[in-house]
């Protein structure tokens, strides 16, 4: 039941205008910050310890404008999923699919196992495009490439292309439970924005520590591989623990709230 509730929904994503404009958005955040990363290294380290053009020729290097793009990833997944959920109500296309399926559990975990899987898509080729940006770049800059196609840049990359693919995952479920409810696309993008990005980051630089309870900055945090103020694996727990908690009350709301229209 679930696979079916799935296939449904992705009629509806092979749209397009969805294709196009979700996976250029993202396409778009990726390669810019790579992008911008490779143009913006300095030649010699300063006293803020800015990227250099050595350390992007080590094997690493390859990754490094990859992880600056974690946020407005973040970002653009939320949209998105915030979108086909809280459209479903704003649309009055929900009750349709009720009809179908009535089980609402089965339809919304279809509904969401089709969502992260067009986003890890999308992911995956924005990375790729991303690559070849980044050798473009470098061979603009001068900066030497062997070590990026090296086993340990390859496996750097692999690794960077997993937390990239969590952090928007985790972004979009975000998005998911706002849009079930707050029950319209406009009102969940713009109140998740605004709380997931100016008000988490105005209390991070008003009271120190915060960064490691915040659900934005910790999935920025895991986009990255781990910071020193959140840690990976400890950022990576603390959001399964609030993501799980706030999916089963979403389903609970989701399964119990009448459909009007």
């Amino acid at each position: 039941m679930i696979w079916k509730s799935f296939e449904s929904e992705w009629v509806k994503m092979r749209r397009r205008r969805l294709w196009y404009g979700s996976y250029g958005a993202i396409t778009g955040v990726i390669v810019l910050t790579t992008i911008v990363t490779i143009a913006g290294a300095l030649h010699h380290p300063d006293a803020r310890g800015d990227l250099t053009l050595g350390q992007l020729a080590q094997a690493s290097g390859l990754s490094q404008g990859l992880t600056q793009s974690g946020v407005l990833l973040g970002a653009v997944s939320f949209s998105i999923a915030a979108f086909q959920f809280g459209g479903e109500f704003a649309h009055g296309t929900l009750r349709n699919l009720l009809v179908r399926q009535p089980r609402r559990s089965v339809l919304m975990a279809g509904k969401c196992l089709a969502v992260l899987t067009f986003l890890i898509g999308a992911v995956v080729v924005a990375t790729i495009v991303a690559i070849c940006a980044s050798f473009v770049m470098a061979h603009l800059r001068g900066i030497p490439t062997g070590a990026w196609t090296s086993g340990t840049g390859m496996g750097d990359l692999g690794i960077l292309l997993g937390d990239l693919t969590i952090s928007a995952c985790g972004f979009a479920i975000i998005g998911m439970i706002a849009g079930v409810l707050l029950r319209s696309s406009v009102i969940a993008i713009a109140a998740g924005l605004a709380i997931l990005l100016p008000v988490e980051t105005i209390l991070t630089d008003a009271i120190p520590g915060t960064a490691r309870w915040l659900p934005a900055q910790l999935l920025e945090s895991i986009a990255q591989g781990g910071t020193t103020t959140a840690p990976f694996e400890p950022a990576l727990m603390t959001v399964s623990a609030y993501v799980l908690g706030a999916v089963l009350v979403t389903l609970l709301v989701f399964v119990r709230r009448d459909v009007t229209a």
